[in-house]
C-alpha cells in the first residue's frame, strides 16, 4: 500500500474552521442582553441611576474640567478621570450598553459568515 498517496491527499482536505468558541461567546451576549435590557426597564435601575449613578456623571464631568484648568496639568489624573468618566457614561445607559453588546454578536455573525463563505469558495472581501 502506498501511504504517500494518503498523506498527499490529506494536505489537500479543507480542514472547516472551528467557531464553537464564537458561537459560544454569541450565546453569553446574548444572554447579556437581554439580562441589561430586564434591569434598565425595572424601578429600581430607575431609582438607583437617579439616585447615585446621574451625580457620578455630573461630579465626573466637574472634576474633568476643574482638572484640565489647572497649570500645569496633572496628565495621569486627567486620563484617569476621562477613563472613569467613560466608564460611568457607558453603565449609567443601559441601553447603550445593551447595544454594545448586540454590536459585539452581530460582528460575531459577520466574521462566521465570511469564514464560511470563504470555505465555500466565495470571494474574500476583507482583502482589497
Amino acid at each position: 500500500m502506498n501511504n504517500s498517496r494518503i498523506a498527499y491527499d490529506n494536505i489537500f482536505e479543507e480542514e472547516k474552521p472551528d467557531f464553537s468558541h464564537l458561537e459560544k461567546r454569541a450565546g453569553e451576549l446574548r444572554v447579556i442582553v437581554e439580562a441589561v435590557r430586564r434591569v434598565a426597564e425595572s424601578k429600581d435601575w430607575a431609582t438607583l441611576r437617579e439616585l447615585v449613578l446621574d451625580d457620578v456623571v455630573t461630579t465626573l464631568e466637574r472634576q474633568l474640567s476643574s482638572e484640565a484648568m489647572k497649570t500645569p496639568i496633572d496628565e495621569p489624573t486627567l486620563y484617569r478621570l476621562q477613563g472613569q468618566l467613560a466608564w460611568a457614561k457607558k453603565y449609567v445607559d443601559l441601553g447603550q450598553l445593551a447595544e454594545f453588546f448586540a454590536q459585539q454578536i452581530e460582528g460575531i455573525k459577520t466574521l462566521t459568515h465570511e469564514q464560511e463563505n470563504l470555505g465555500d469558495g466565495a470571494p474574500n472581501r476583507s482583502s482589497s
